[in-house]
């Protein structure tokens, strides 16, 4: 059956042909698969003849527009050249055009098409129509404009002009090495938390660690999850990534908790405190029973704070959320309505969490049924848009915390990759994702089957129309109150692996993004909000990817587990300057459980390996990779060289290899080091595996010590030690980490 249009149109809409998979093997695209990704983008291609049409109809639009929806350009470039699409009757017309600065500065002036550069020209609609190149007279400062052009009919035609810095920001003092400790904020315990970590313990994390040396604490995406479905915890398939998880909240250091009776009556009666140190006993997060108390007394924080704020005039708290909500805008809402929409049709039918599940009126966010909805719960929804101000509030002291304290970057906050499609921002984008597809990975040695995540993408081709003010959005949320952030999946930036609804990981395609276009936005929001960016490219990386973030300024991000060379571990000085590197991450096992094998255990006990031999060959390279790493750290005179290597290692001989691995680490000339720690603990734990679901106890470890204990512990000062020299010369007669004066020897 010939595909010679639907390959056309697949092409132009950005999904590539095929790609090579991570054994070297050419995995062509299926047509179906073509269908899939190009029904999910909106254009028809069931057969040929919808495909012609559709490609008939993809290339002649922007020969329509007088002017493209958004031009993205570097300050560097000089003046912007804007392409203007005339039709040749009014090619002598004086057209005049204005730059709107969005600092308030206006620039005018007039122009000649007919004066102009022609690139090209087409007929369309039965017109010639000509593209020319028009270059303003002068480089606006960075930020988001709009130029306007004035047709001869009276009418005006705008284009989004978008003008980036050359990099992104890089704090003072940028080729100093700093070092900081990666968590999960769930997993912090601590005696007043309410058996998960909160914002206050971020900030006492962030002043404890700063004592210390430590220059920033990096956490899980913070993402809003779904506090009315407490079992979808995974920070990484959140609600929306615009807004913060309410789970976070410290509910006592709320001013309205110390105000409300109410809160504190029920705060204090004993099945709630019955309750309460249940789930701060557990060793795990119960975020049913956590959500539960929290939003019980939240409750009555709101009452309280709404009789006495904001229906009480002159109110300095009530000025303040006032300002909060127009700050949101229209983007929270909308928010803060769909939290309340799913709260009212959860309570009526379990069966609807999801908004497509809800009455077709309410599909539509803009629709009058959600319109009366939001006038007549009022108050609903803003108790929804109160629980993100003291949110948000919270996190932002934590980082003022931090920075009091001397950190030099203090938070390092996590943007994940894609979002769930029956959560806020779904419902409030639909015409900017593709709600038939999901992204995921192609095959590699762990995941020898690919991986579908089961996250909604970004639209490209209407991500483009939107003038990228979505992604911009999500950009500026995840960088605020923040030092640095991790893009999760930097990739994303350049292309995305997606995958057909119901269709194996393996049977999917790369589409590709504006990567010109996304690396500039990222530098823009990047120095906008003064936050480092750090890039995860692990994984399959495209030719040249790096080599672009390098030169964008954003740091790359290496893990010593995959770090080998010449079947060795990479020394120090072999390490990529600009880049965070660290052990491991949040997908692995810690470094315990890495040298154990626990994870290589797991996934036999779940039968994740589709051959049993391909277990026994991934813990024959564990074992080489524990000798590999032993002679690498004896090569630099951290250990001694006859350091056992059995898998059995605990106590002392652990925290040696610990302490080794991050003096290390230390040496490399790598920007930022991020230690975990549950690596510096010792325990052989894995917080997330990848593949499982319920299976394993993913996003739900509590670390065993409390936090001013965990803070205190000899283990932390001890590699805190260890790397308070990091950024100095080299000794050259550098002595092995001694040992414990009660260890006797090595088992």
């Amino acid at each position: 059956m010939p595909t010679e249009a639907l390959d056309r149109l697949a092409a132009l809409a950005g999904i590539e042909a095929g790609w090579q998979d991570f054994f070297g093997r050419y995995r062509p695209v299926s047509p179906d698969t073509k269908r899939a990704f190009l029904s999910a983008m909106g254009l028809a291609a069931a057969d040929e003849d919808q495909a012609a049409a559709s490609l008939a109809e993809l290339e002649a639009a922007p020969w329509r527009r007088w002017l493209e929806p958004v031009q993205v350009v570097s300050e560097r470039d000089g003046p912007p050249t804007v392409v203007l699409t005339v039709p040749q009757s009014h090619a002598d017309a004086l057209l005049p055009w204005a730059v709107a600065e969005e600092g308030g500065v206006l620039h005018q002036g007039q122009l000649r098409p007919s004066d102009l550069p022609v690139l090209a020209e087409r007929q369309v609609d039965g017109l010639l129509r000509r593209r020319h190149q028009f270059r303003l007279p002068g480089t606006p400062f960075p930020g988001i404009h709009t130029l306007s052009l004035t047709t001869p009919d009276g009418a005006r035609q705008t284009m989004t002009l978008i003008v980036c810095p050359a990099r992104a920001y890089q704090p003072a003092g940028a080729a100093e090495r700093l070092w900081g400790y990666a968590t999960q904020l769930y997993s912090l315990s601590s005696r007043r938390n309410w058996g998960i970590g909160d914002f206050s313990d971020l900030a006492e994390l962030c002043r404890g660690a700063a004592r210390q040396g430590a220059a920033a604490i990096g956490v899980n995406p913070l993402h809003a999850l779904f506090p009315t479905q407490p079992e979808r915890f995974s920070p990484y398939s959140p609600s929306s990534r615009l807004f913060l998880d309410i789970a976070y909240i410290d509910v006592e250091a709320v001013p309205d908790f110390a105000d409300s009776v109410e809160a504190q009556r029920l705060f204090a009666s004993p099945g709630f405190q019955a309750k309460l140190a249940g789930a701060r006993a557990a060793s795990l997060v119960e975020y049913g029973t956590v959500g539960a108390l929290k939003l019980a007394v939240l409750e009555h924080c709101w009452k309280t704070f709404h009789s006495s704020h904001l229906e009480t005039p002159d109110s300095g708290r009530g000025a303040l959320f006032r300002a909060f909500q127009r700050a949101g805008g229209r983007k929270a809402e909308r928010f803060a309505t769909f939290e309340a929409l799913q709260a009212f049709f959860l309570n009526s039918d379990a069966g609807k969490g999801y908004w497509r599940h809800w009455p077709a009126a309410y599909h539509d966010p803009e629709g009058p049924a959600v319109a009366a909805f939001a006038v007549a719960n009022r108050e609903r929804v803003e108790f929804f848009w109160y629980l993100q101000w003291q949110a948000d509030q919270q996190l932002a002291a934590a980082q003022q915390a931090a920075r009091e304290a001397g950190m030099p970057l203090g938070i390092y906050r996590d943007l994940g990759v894609g979002i769930a499609d029956d959560g806020a921002e779904a419902w409030a984008n639909q015409g900017l994702l593709c709600l038939g597809v999901s992204v995921g990975a192609p095959p590699d040695p762990l995941n020898l089957a690919g991986q579908d995540w089961g996250l909604v993408p970004f639209n490209p081709l209407a991500l483009r129309q939107a003038a990228y003010r979505p992604l911009l959005a999500v950009l500026e949320a995840n960088m605020a109150h923040a030092g640095a952030m991790r893009l999760d999946h930097a990739m994303s930036l350049q292309r995305l692996y997606w995958v057909p609804r119901g269709a194996k990981a393996d049977q999917g395609a790369y589409l590709r993004y504006p990567v010109d276009d996304l690396f500039r936005l990222v530098a823009l929001v990047s120095q906008r909000q003064r936050c480092l960016v750090i890039g995860e490219d692990l994984g399959t990386v495209p030719e040249g990817f790096r080599a672009r973030m390098a030169a964008a300024g954003i740091l790359g991000y290496r893990l010593l587990v995959f770090e080998k060379a010449d079947g060795r571990m990479k020394r120090p000085d072999e390490l990529s300057a600009e880049a965070l590197v660290a052990f491991g991450t949040h997908d692995l096992p810690n470094l315990a459980g890495w040298w154990q094998g626990i994870d290589v255990a797991a996934r036999c006990r779940l039968g994740l390996y589709p051959e049993p031999a391909l277990a026994e060959q991934e813990a024959e390279e564990r074992a080489a990779d524990r000798g590999r790493l032993v002679a690498a750290l004896a090569a630099e005179g951290l250990l001694e060289a006859d350091f056992p290597v059995i898998p059995e290692l605990t106590g002392e001989p652990l925290r040696r290899l610990g302490l080794a691995i991050y003096a290390y680490l230390g040496r490399s000339p790598a920007r930022l080091l991020m230690l975990q720690f549950e690596d510096v603990l010792g325990e052989p734990v894995q917080m997330n595996l990848p593949g499982t679901t319920d299976q394993h106890p993913n996003w739900r470890f509590r670390y065993p010590l409390q936090l001013d204990a965990m803070l205190a512990d000899p283990r932390l000062t001890e590699v805190a030690r260890v790397l308070a020299g990091r950024g100095a010369a080299r000794s050259g007669n550098a002595a092995p980490i001694p040992r414990h004066p009660r260890e006797g020897g090595d088992p």
